[in-house]
C-alpha cells in the first residue's frame, strides 16, 4: 500500500484529489491522509438545506462541499484527520470491517479505547470519534472516514443545527450523534495532530510504508476537477433532492405590532420554483413574484426582499429569517 500525505487544507482540492486518485491510480492500494480548513461536507444524496444552519453557515463564510459517497453531514477543521483507503474489489461494496478493524487496532495500540459502533462508526464509549462511507467504481473501492482529534465541537453543533421550519424531502438524513475528541482520551495532552498522524501510520504499517507525492500534472488535473465540479454551487447546493419548506413566524413591525408570516416553498435543484407567502392571512403577491427562480439561501433571499414594500414596516433580516 502506498501513502499520500495531503498538504492542502482546501476542502474542494482534497475531495477532487481523492476522486482523481480513486479513478486514475489503479496500480496498487492507496491510503490518503488529509485535513481541511473549516468546512462542512455532506453525503452525495443529502439535501444540504436540511442538514445545515443556512444562516450561520453563510454569515461565517465556511465552505460547504458535497462528496462522492453516501452517509451523513460532517464538520471538518484542521484538527480533524481524514483518511481514504482505495483498494481493488471484484464485486459489490466492501465490508466496512476490512477498513475499520485495522484503524481501530492502530488506535488501541496508542492507548485509545476505540471500538466499532453501528455499521460505519468508531466510538469511545457512546461518543463518536469517526464516521465513514464508501463508493465503488470499476472494481475499485473508496472507503473514507474522519478522525476527530481536537476539533472545535461547539462550532460543529452550531453549524449543523437544523432549521426551525418543516422540510419534506426524500433525501438521506444524517443521524445525529454525541461526539468527542480523541485527544481528550490520550495521556499526552501536548500531542499535536501531526505527531498523532505519524503514530497512526506506524501502528497501521509496523514494517513501514511507501510515501508518494502527486506530480505537477496530477495537481493540474485535480485543479480542473475543482473548477468544474467541487467548487460549483450546482454540485454542492443544486444537487440536493427537491423538497418543500413550511414555516410560521411572528415578526414585529416598527409600531411594535406582531405580524404572522406563513411561508410555503417548493425548491428544485436548489432554486425556489414555487412560493406562497401570507402576512396576517393575506397573500403577499409581491414577495411571491420576486422569489421565484431565486437560489435558496440567506444572501439571495435577503437581496430580493430588500426592495419590497413590506420592508418599510418590518426589519429586513427578521423577514428573511422567515424563509430559512
Amino acid at each position: 500500500m502506498k501513502v499520500i500525505d495531503g498538504t492542502s487544507t482546501d476542502v474542494y482540492f482534497n475531495l477532487a484529489m481523492e476522486e482523481y486518485v480513486f479513478k486514475n491510480f489503479g496500480d496498487t492500494d492507496y491510503l490518503i491522509l488529509w485535513k481541511n480548513h473549516d468546512s462542512i461536507v455532506l453525503g452525495k444524496h443529502q439535501n444540504i438545506f436540511e442538514e445545515i444552519n443556512l444562516l450561520a453557515v453563510e454569515k461565517s463564510g465556511i465552505r460547504v462541499a458535497r462528496r462522492n459517497t453516501g452517509g451523513g453531514t460532517v464538520f471538518h477543521d484542521e484538527q480533524n484527520l481524514n483518511y481514504s483507503f482505495i483498494t481493488s474489489q471484484e464485486e459489490g461494496f466492501s465490508n466496512y470491517d476490512q477498513f475499520l478493524t485495522p484503524m481501530i487496532g492502530a488506535l488501541n495500540k496508542m492507548g485509545i479505547p476505540a471500538a466499532k459502533r453501528r455499521n460505519s462508526d468508531i466510538a469511545i464509549g457512546e461518543q463518536k470519534i469517526s464516521g465513514s462511507a464508501q463508493t465503488i467504481k470499476k472494481g475499485r473501492v473508496l472507503h473514507h472516514g474522519t478522525l476527530l482529534f481536537d476539533s472545535d465541537l461547539s462550532l460543529l453543533k452550531k453549524l449543523l443545527k437544523p432549521t426551525e421550519g418543516k422540510i419534506t424531502s426524500k433525501s438521506v438524513k444524517s443521524v445525529r450523534s454525541d461526539v468527542t475528541n480523541i485527544k481528550e482520551h490520550m495521556g499526552d495532552s501536548s500531542l499535536t495532530l501531526n505527531a498523532f498522524k505519524e503514530r497512526l501510520l506506524k501502528n497501521l504499517f509496523p514494517d513501514g510504508c511507501e510515501k508518494v507525492s502527486l506530480t505537477a500534472a496530477d495537481i493540474a488535473a485535480i485543479g480542473v476537477l475543482v473548477a468544474e465540479k467541487y467548487s460549483q454551487w450546482e454540485w454542492n447546493y443544486g444537487s440536493s433532492p427537491e423538497f418543500n419548506f413550511e414555516k410560521q413566524s411572528l415578526v414585529t413591525d416598527k409600531d411594535g405590532q406582531s405580524k404572522k408570516v406563513v411561508v410555503n416553498l417548493e425548491i428544485i435543484k436548489g432554486k425556489i420554483v414555487g412560493c406562497q407567502v401570507k402576512v396576517d392571512e393575506l397573500a403577499d403577491v409581491e414577495i411571491q413574484e420576486v422569489l421565484i427562480g431565486v437560489r435558496y439561501g440567506y444572501q439571495e433571499i435577503l437581496k430580493k426582499l430588500s426592495g419590497i414594500g413590506l420592508v418599510e414596516s418590518v426589519e429586513l433580516d427578521a423577514l428573511t429569517a422567515c424563509f430559512l
